[in-house]
């Protein structure tokens, strides 16, 4: 079958002038939804792209792309977190683990996740980790992974130079106060502060690496010269037995804890299998108990020790935090991660949080400024009146978008990139990307099958 090409029509002078030389064609109908993408005002104003895209806007139909440390590089934004919010079964962990998490990697970039979600047993990232040809990391009381508290990767002390850097004094006192169960006194303080020191200096003398229960003996059996100052020990006021008695309740809940909750998770030397140079480090704490301190403690001192060790590499990184709520169950371990997330400009660290509704964290708490300070944020459906209030007055966006976010369709989100208008945007995924992030083969009864061969679609 052969097509007439359209004829030109005649060209005079006068139809030339008035540019009405073109060639005859049929006339194309559509809407003004449908064109607001050939609108000169709209394209030329649409932004860089930066990074991978995410999705579409929905509006003009244009790629939209999140990027946190391109949207960082084109000036966009000047916090590289992220905040990711919405009901179950919206679209997040999708939008998480396709565009923050597989993108990121094959993009040469590092990306951590603290994995919380329970899959039959295992954690929801391990098909992500699969595919990228890693073995996820496995918090567990018993034959799991331990991340030292005393690592020496990890600063002695906590800088107060303005870089919010962490160290194992602020964690020890954050696990301390936990076990405790109040607030340390004056001299409990001084008694951990002391067998601190005492700790790391008989480890050094026995050339090994010291651990919590080095803490605890030295708390049992401090070291002469643990008193104050030469004079309280001369006229008698504080003796080795006083300081015992400042420290012996505080060593009793530590011996505790560390028998307990906290068992073979942070009290043993740093496991030796953990590869810090992996693309992708998936962190499995669905084995740890939903209301255990352990498990928000385990959170801080994961992304304390991996901020460490980044200090001195080069690099852009991403750690993911699922279920980003329980960094509000413990306060101090919200203090924590707000100072890392501070600190991530320095080490090239993103911050992803993930959480359901901005009612499930106190408002005056660290854990709502960590996510008041991102830069980039995903608004999925809040059914829930108040709960889609509150959202849209915390990042305030127009009253216009209540009816639209209680109704959001699943994957799409309301988005918004540092002070830029808020848009719509549909997130895609190719293929393997869906077979990545399907969890529905549980409730489904269905298999999960092997991957999509040949290009992902």
């Amino acid at each position: 079958m052969t097509t007439t090409p359209p004829t030109p029509r005649p060209r005079g002078r006068i139809r030339e002038a008035l540019g009405r030389g073109e060639l005859a064609e049929e006339t194309i109908f559509t809407s003004t939804r449908q064109a607001a993408a050939l609108n000169p005002a709209v394209v030329a104003t649409h932004p860089a792209l930066a990074g991978p895209i995410t999705g579409v806007d929905l509006a003009t139909g244009q790629p939209v792309t999140t990027d946190p440390h391109a949207l960082y590089d084109q000036g966009r934004i000047t916090s590289p977190n992220v905040l990711i919010l919405g009901d179950i079964s919206s679209g997040k962990s999708s939008l998480v683990k396709t565009q923050y998490c597989i993108r990121q990697v094959a993009c040469g970039k590092q990306v951590v996740v603290l994995d919380r979600k329970n899959q039959q047993g295992r954690g929801e990232y391990e098909h992500a980790a699969t595919e990228c040809g890693i073995t996820p990391v496995r918090f567990a009381r018993t034959g799991g992974t331990a991340i030292n508290l005393l690592d020496p990767r990890i600063s002695t002390t906590s800088e107060t130079g303005g870089d919010g850097r962490v160290g194992q004094d602020r964690l020890l006192l954050m696990v301390a106060e936990h076990a405790h169960e109040h607030p340390l006194t004056s001299r409990q303080r001084y008694a951990l502060r002391t067998a601190h020191r005492t700790a790391l200096e008989r480890a050094r003398t026995a050339q090994r690496v010291a651990t919590l229960h080095d803490v605890i003996t030295a708390l049992y059996d401090p070291a002469h010269h643990a008193i104050p100052r030469p004079h309280l020990h001369t006229e008698d006021i504080v003796t080795r037995r006083t300081v015992i008695e400042w420290g012996l309740d505080l060593a009793l809940d530590l011996e505790r804890f560390v028998t307990g909750d906290l068992s073979g998770l942070i009290d043993q030397e740093t496991s030796t299998d953990l590869d810090l140079n992996a693309g992708l480090i998936v962190f499995d704490t669905s084995a740890l108990p939903e209301d255990s301190p352990a498990l928000s403690l385990v959170m801080a001192l994961v992304a304390t020790f991996l901020s460490a060790v980044w200090a001195h590499r080069d690099g852009r990184r991403l750690i993911i935090l699922e279920e980003g709520y329980h960094t509000a169950r413990l306060e101090k371990v919200a203090s924590v991660l707000r100072s890392l997330a501070k600190r991530g400009r320095g080490i090239g660290l993103s911050f992803v949080t993930v959480v359901h509704h901005l009612s499930d964290i106190h408002e005056d708490s660290d854990a709502m400024s960590l996510i008041r300070e991102a830069g980039i944020i995903h608004l999925y459906r809040q059914s829930r009146e108040d709960d889609a209030t509150q959202a849209l007055t915390q990042f305030r966006l127009p009253d216009t978008l209540s009816s639209q976010l209680a109704t959001l369709a699943q994957g799409t989100h309301i988005l918004r990139i540092g002070h830029e208008p808020a848009r719509i945007v549909q997130h895609l995924r190719t293929t393997l990307e869906e077979h990545i992030t399907n969890t529905d083969h549980a409730m489904t009864g269905k298999p999960r099958h092997s991957p999509p061969e040949g290009p992902a679609a």
